[in-house]
C-alpha cells in the first residue's frame, strides 16, 4: 500500500507525546479520523475487554467513532453458545443508532478449555465431537455478526507463560482461524506478535522506544501498555475498511451532484 495510512500518520505525529506517557495509546488525530460515522464493537471475554480499552483510547479524539464494549469476564463459546453472543450483540445494536456501520472485533477462547454442552450430551475439551462443535459455534457467530455488521475481525489467543494453557490455546486459535475464514471473517493470529520480538514468551518488551512490562502477572492478560501493543495489529484492517467506505461515500456524493 503506497503512502502512509491515516493511522500511521497519526501514530508518527503522536509519538513524542506517547513517549512521555508510555501507558497511553497513540491516539488518532482529529484530522485523520474516518469521515463516515463508525462504531467499533468489541465482543468477547476479559482479553477483549482490555482490547476495547486500547481502541477506546486510540480513537478518543474521533467524534465520528464510537467504541462499544460487549464483553463478559470468564465467558466464551464453550459456556455461551453463538446464539447467546449474537443476542448480546443484537441488544447492543438495538440500543444504538442502527444506521451507523459496525466493525465488530472479537476475541475469546481463553476460558474455553472446558466441556461444551451439546444438546443432551457433554463434549470434553479436544475430544470426541468437541472440535467440531466448537468450530461450528465460531463459524455461526462470525456469519451471524457479518449479517448485521459491515466487517468482522477476530483475534486469536496470545502466547502465554503457563505451559498447561499454551498447547490448548494454540488448538483453540487454530480452530478459530479455520472457522472464521470459512465464514468470511478476518482472522488475526497474534501468537507470534505477542512474543514482543523475543522469540518466546516474555513479560517485558520494547514498546514506544523503551522497555516496558507488557504482560500481567497471571501471564495470560496484558498491562495497559501491553494491550496498546496488541491493538496496533488491527489498525491496518480498520484503516482499510474506513478509507474504502469514505471513498465510496465521496464517489456517491459526486454522482448525486
Amino acid at each position: 500500500m503506497s503512502g502512509l495510512s491515516w493511522v500511521k500518520r497519526s501514530v508518527a505525529a503522536a509519538l513524542a507525546v506517547v513517549m512521555l506517557s508510555p501507558a497511553t495509546a497513540a491516539t488518532i488525530a482529529e484530522g485523520d479520523c474516518p469521515k463516515q460515522p463508525t462504531r467499533i464493537i468489541v465482543l468477547g471475554d476479559s482479553l477483549a475487554d482490555g482490547l476495547w480499552g486500547s481502541l477506546y483510547r486510540t480513537f478518543s479524539r474521533c467524534k465520528s467513532v464510537e467504541t462499544v464494549r460487549v464483553t463478559k469476564v470468564s465467558d466464551g463459546l464453550a459456556r455461551t453458545s453463538d446464539a447467546g453472543w449474537l443476542q448480546r450483540y443484537a441488544q447492543e445494536k438495538t440500543r444504538l443508532d442502527t444506521k451507523v456501520s459496525d466493525i465488530v472485533v472479537v476475541q475469546m477462547g481463553a476460558n474455553d478449555i472446558t466441556t461444551i454442552r451439546n444438546g443432551s450430551s457433554r463434549e470434553s475439551f479436544a475430544a470426541g465431537n468437541w472440535n467440531a462443535v466448537y468450530s461450528n459455534r465460531v463459524a455461526a457467530l462470525t456469519a451471524g455478526l457479518k449479517a448485521k455488521a459491515a466487517d468482522v475481525i477476530w483475534f486469536g489467543l496470545p502466547i502465554v507463560g503457563k505451559s498447561n494453557f499454551e498447547g490448548p490455546y494454540q488448538t483453540i486459535s487454530g480452530l478459530q482461524k479455520t472457522a472464521v475464514k470459512r465464514a468470511g471473517g478476518t482472522f488475526i493470529d497474534i501468537h507470534d506478535h505477542t512474543k514482543f520480538g523475543t522469540g518466546s514468551f516474555a513479560m517485558n518488551g520494547s514498546y514506544q522506544g523503551r522497555l516496558q512490562q507488557l504482560r500481567a502477572p497471571d501471564q495470560v492478560h496484558f498491562t495497559k501498555s501491553g494491550y496498546d501493543y496488541v491493538a496496533q495489529v488491527v489498525l491496518d484492517d480498520l484503516t482499510r475498511f474506513t478509507r474504502e467506505r469514505d471513498r465510496r461515500a465521496a464517489l456517491k456524493n459526486v454522482e448525486l451532484q
